[in-house]
């Protein structure tokens, strides 16, 4: 009896030390209702043994949900085994943020995995609470402007510049006019883009470390493109609201990876004054000038289709 009561803690101490350490993932939200279209952060947070090394995915998400990777802030280290994603919901009511699965490698050379809990997001609209059909608010009645001398000053001055302007236009009529010029003719969008890349790889702003311009240009020739091809405002739209565009356009849908990778990066430079690597901004410009010859091809492809088909 003696001998099995010293040994029970050593026993104890072998199973604990055999047991595999505990690892854990958790997910915070920054917020736990907003609008479609409004971003979000997700923190998220692995624990471990001491010295772990932790793999966090770039992306993540659902159908109605898009989570991307964000890169640390400029001059900080993050803490090990910390990850911030930034997310947008595309959809309205209750859905979930799935869970994220993170890769570890532990001290002792085990490799991987574990994954948070998803995590409830409440998604409503954005029109005020309890207004389902909210009806344009009434107009402001007409005010009464005092006419004194300035306004008879400025509306004689004004007609006489009308009766100048018309005599300037009698006289320029009686001159032999010039023949008009025939209007140029208009680049296409995969020749203006081309042309545009060429002009920025020559440019010589990623050998000088001028990061911001480079990626703001780069941005613009791709939305350029973009819009003309697809016939939308994509100059005018967020980097949300492009990857909304794309996800579904049979066109351009399968390079949503490229796009959302080039636009998050530059995102990263423009708004966030993040750095960014020579052979990163080359490899975006090359990704960028490969859409516009893949989606040419494409068009081509079947631009050849619908002639042989009748």
């Amino acid at each position: 009896m003696r001998r099995t009561a010293c040994l029970a803690p050593l026993l104890a101490a072998a199973a604990a030390a055999a047991s595999p350490p505990a690892v854990s993932v958790t997910a915070k939200l920054s917020n736990a209702e907003v609008t479609p279209g409004q971003s979000f952060f997700v923190e998220v947070t692995a624990t471990g043994p001491a010295g772990s090394e932790w793999t966090f995915p770039a992306q993540a998400g659902s159908a109605h949900i898009d989570l991307e990777l964000q890169p640390p802030p400029e001059k900080a280290s993050p803490l090990p085994g910390t990850a911030t994603y930034r997310g947008a919901a595309f959809a309205l009511g209750e859905t979930e943020i799935p869970a994220i699965t993170v890769q570890y490698r532990l001290p002792g050379g085990e490799e991987g995995s574990a994954s948070s809990a998803p995590i409830t997001l409440k998604i409503s609209s954005a029109l005020p609470r309890g207004e389902e059909n909210p009806e344009p608010a009434d107009l402001r009645p007409p005010v009464t402007l005092p006419v004194g001398t300035a306004f008879w000053v400025a509306l004689g001055l004004a007609l006489g510049l009308v009766a100048a302007a018309t005599v300037w236009l009698v006289r320029r009529r009686r001159r032999p006019t010039e023949l008009a010029q025939p209007p140029a003719p208009e680049v296409p969008p995969e020749e203006e883009a081309r042309l545009a890349l060429e002009r920025l790889a020559a440019s010589g702003l990623v050998e000088r470390g001028e990061y911001r311009p480079y990626y703001i240009e780069l941005a613009t020739i791709g939305k350029r493109y973009l819009g003309r091809r697809l016939e939308q405002p994509v100059l005018e739209m967020t980097s949300t609201e492009v990857v909304a565009l794309l996800r579904d356009h049979p066109l351009a849908g399968p390079h949503l990876p490229v796009m959302r990778e080039l636009m998050s990066a530059a995102d990263w430079v423009k708004f966030a004054r993040g750095s960014a690597q020579v052979e990163a901004a080359q490899r975006h410009l090359a990704s960028l000038r490969d859409i516009v010859t893949a989606v040419e091809e494409t068009l081509h492809a079947q631009a050849r289709v619908a002639q042989e088909a009748a």
